[in-house]
């Protein structure tokens, strides 16, 4: 039986054009996983393709359509965990045995160039351009959120304040700033007017006594 073959594709995207490129397999849920391609003369064995995917968690299939990514893989192995428990249990309580976590997969050094390539495109100074993070990055390449810091860590520094949410922040600071003191002035208004209002009352009081007083001395006045 000849051995099974993978699709070359980008690994994730690049603004520069110069994407690094890798076997891929594709999940029936979407998810995607890469096997960089190897530099220079000697290229990867057929046979080292399906076992990297699988030293990753991958379910590799005869089809590319029966190959599953780790977290379905898992979701169809509780599956079937559950459906033998109900099938077989003889009495009202059935012990299931949990499945172990699997460690997260070690960076290999192809990983750790493509991640730190993919860093590089988007970190300027001491922190992430615009709208990029530890977990966007991981997202784009489809790689452990872990494996992004360490390399950031050990090659860039800290993750940084992402600018766009600076600019944020600040805007909406300024924004409560502003609300609090439109607020503080509603309500010393609020407090004027009532004043306002109570002064005109019981100067409207004070007209209506002189009225009455007015048409006794009218009245005592005309005799």
């Amino acid at each position: 039986m000849s051995a099974r073959t993978f699709p070359v594709d980008r690994i994730g995207t690049t603004d520069t054009g110069n994407a690094a490129l890798g076997y891929r397999i594709r999940c029936t849920c979407g998810a995607v996983g890469f096997y960089p391609l190897k530099r220079g003369v000697k290229r990867r064995t057929p046979e080292s393709i399906p076992t990297h995917f699988r030293s990753y968690g991958w379910l590799v299939g005869t089809t590319d359509r029966k190959d599953r990514c780790p977290e379905c893989r898992k979701r169809a192995t509780t599956t079937e965990e559950t459906a033998t428990m109900t099938t077989t249990q003889k009495g009202p309580v059935a012990t299931v045995v949990p499945l172990k976590a699997e460690p997260p997969p070690e960076m290999s050094r192809a990983d750790r160039q493509i991640v730190f390539a993919k860093i590089s495109d988007h970190y300027t100074g001491e922190a992430y351009s615009a709208g990029w993070t530890d977990k966007r990055v991981a997202d784009d390449l489809n790689v452990p959120l872990a494996w992004v810091r360490e390399v950031r860590d050990q090659f860039f520094g800290a993750e940084g304040s992402n600018p766009l949410l600076d600019d944020f922040l600040k805007a909406k600071a300024e924004f409560d700033r502003e609300c609090q003191v439109l607020v503080e002035l509603r309500k010393r208004h609020f407090e004027e007017g009532a004043a306002l209002r109570r002064r005109l009352d019981d100067l409207d009081a004070k007209a209506r006594d002189l009225a009455v007083l007015a048409k006794r001395v009218e009245k005592e006045i005309g005799r």
